[in-house]
């Protein structure tokens, strides 16, 4: 172990993580459903002071949490801090500035497009669910756990957070950091694997936010189903980098590319998966790849203190199975070799890859990349969607080819001359689109994901009369009711400016208050016609 990295509290270099005893999940699940239904989250402030202690908390552990990145993926300080820590701490800083704006109700001043709204008020309230469940991945495990978590303690949620145990370092220290730092009634951690996780899901939560694997989301989203509860799934897939002949430079093309793919190890959902390059290109970009390698981490790679280690066995003997397999040519690129014991895996470029290779089945999630030529923008369209959509696009090239490309496919997010450093702006929504998931967060959208958007108006009782309100029952038949047809339609759908078929028409839409002008003739009528549907008792 690197003499830099000491061991975070629990020695679990030595003792293995503990796990939620499975007979205690209900209760914990419930006592954060008294809590919520006590209305411990109801204040605003109350949710801002536990942020305010979370990153208290978080600027004390900091060194344990980075240290527990690096036992559990040899994530190197520099790397675990902008790519996990600075970006938990952050998004913590985005809802004590921002909060009070995103959590206050929008209004619509609703009489102005629909007249029969006179006098009413009207507003959307982001509402908390309730008790919501976060599923963290084992990738990312400080910031793919906490970043939702932020979202919904700011919503007025009550969490439960279950981080995944093949990370177990990481999952000691937010454990740690969560229990030392928050309240109990407002977020609690359940630590374990497949049984305690199937415990966990038999539970009812009101929304359930899961990262990882497709098969697994699966099996959350039967457990979401079973209690007709929302559900946010982000997963993966096979994320294409296309690099078209009109690319402008391909030195930071090269870079790029190469980054995202060996950043963690290549365990990123979104990092470059493989490479679609155009053929008049590909012989000059390859050279680059292998240079941009060696300007990161040397020759040996293994020896670089900023090159990660895959997160374990199973998963290191799946990348050489398909390495093993791939019918595409292997390009020198280091002196090292893979390495079962240090769950080392070198960087690896395979050109010649066709799209039935075996590296092209599923999701890579480590350090090989493969390259298909095309020669055409066509060619290279269809391949991409020919496959799942993907959690994320990224294409370069000039800017009518890049439009093309976005413009004729489908991913979770697109980004023209670059590689997953859209990941960093979080004031935008992240998130896939069909079996690259379902939903988003990150920012605002957070909140959004964890709030329930509550319409609620207030009318008044004494407007309209009792006569003109009779508008919206019957009777409806005979000449002494006709009048409800007409006014209602004045009142409730105007018809608007797109709907009018005459030239006359339309130009009435660009008078100042239409909408109220043309209901005036239908609201003396009613005035003079209308009856109440029940006669006030002088009793």
């Amino acid at each position: 172990m690197d003499k830099e990295h000491s061991l975070i509290s629990g020695q679990l270099d030595k003792v293995e993580l503990q796990y939620t005893p499975i007979e205690t999940i209900s209760d914990t699940v419930s006592a954060l459903r008294d809590s919520f239904a006590s209305g411990t989250m109801r204040d605003i402030s109350f949710r801002k002071q536990q942020l305010r202690a979370l990153l208290k908390g978080m600027r004390e552990d900091k060194k344990n949490l980075l240290d527990a990145l690096y036992h559990d993926l040899h994530k190197s300080h520099t790397e675990g801090l902008y790519a996990e820590y600075d970006a938990v701490e952050y998004e913590i800083g985005q809802y004590l500035d921002n909060m009070d704006k995103w959590v206050k109700p929008s209004r619509n001043a609703l009489a102005s497009e629909q007249p029969a709204f006179l006098l009413s008020k009207s507003e959307v309230r982001k509402d908390p669910l309730g008790v919501v469940v976060i599923l963290g991945a084992w990738n990312y495990p400080l910031r793919l756990i906490m970043l939702p978590a932020i979202g919904a303690i700011a919503a007025g949620n009550t969490v439960v957070l279950k981080p995944s145990e093949l990370a177990p370092h990481t999952a000691q220290a937010v454990q740690n950091l969560v229990t030392r730092s928050m309240d109990s009634s407002v977020i609690r951690v359940v630590q374990g694997g497949v049984k305690e996780t199937t415990e966990l899901l038999k539970e009812k939560f009101d929304h359930y936010f899961y990262t990882g694997s497709g098969s697994v989301g699966k099996i959350v989203a039967r457990a979401a189903a079973e209690h007709l509860s929302g559900i946010t799934l982000e997963l993966g897939g096979k994320s294409p980098a296309i690099v078209h002949a009109d690319v402008s430079d391909l030195v930071p093309t090269a870079f790029r590319i190469m980054w995202s793919k060996l950043a963690n190890s290549g365990q990123t959902c979104v990092a470059t998966d493989y490479i679609l390059i155009h053929r008049s290109v590909k012989d000059k970009l390859v050279p680059l790849l292998v240079e941009a390698v060696a300007g990161m981490y040397g020759k040996s790679p293994k020896e670089s203190p900023d090159y990660g280690r895959i997160i374990n066995a199973r998963h290191w003997n799946r990348l050489m199975d398909a390495l093993s397999a791939t019918e595409g040519t292997q390009i020198a690129i280091t002196d090292d070799l893979p390495d079962e014991s240090d769950l080392y895996f070198p960087p690896t470029i395979v050109d010649g890859v066709r799209p039935g290779d075996s590296l092209m089945k599923d999701e890579l999630f480590g350090p090989i990349l493969p390259i298909l030529t095309y020669d055409t923008l066509d060619e290279a369209i269809s391949l991409v969607n020919s496959r799942d959509q993907p959690l994320a696009l990224y294409v370069f090239a000039k800017s009518d080819s890049a439009e093309a490309v976005i413009s004729r496919t489908r991913s979770g997010s697109a980004t023209v001359n670059d590689t997953m450093f859209n990941l960093a702006s979080q004031t935008n929504p992240f998130g896939g689109v069909g079996p690259s998931g379902v939903g988003r967060y990150t920012g605002r959208h957070t909140l959004d994901t964890f709030s329930h958007h509550r319409h609620v108006m207030k009318r008044p009782l004494w407007f309209p009369s009792p006569g003109v309100d009779s508008i919206r029952g019957p009777p409806f038949t005979g000449s002494e009711n006709s009048w409800k047809t007409d006014l209602s339609h004045q009142m409730v759908y105007p018809t608007l400016w797109s709907l009018r078929e005459s030239v006359l028409g339309k130009l009435v839409t660009l008078i100042p208050f239409w909408r109220m002008l043309v209901t005036i003739p239908g609201f003396l009528v009613a005035i003079i016609k209308s009856k109440p549907v029940i006669r006030r008792r002088k009793d």
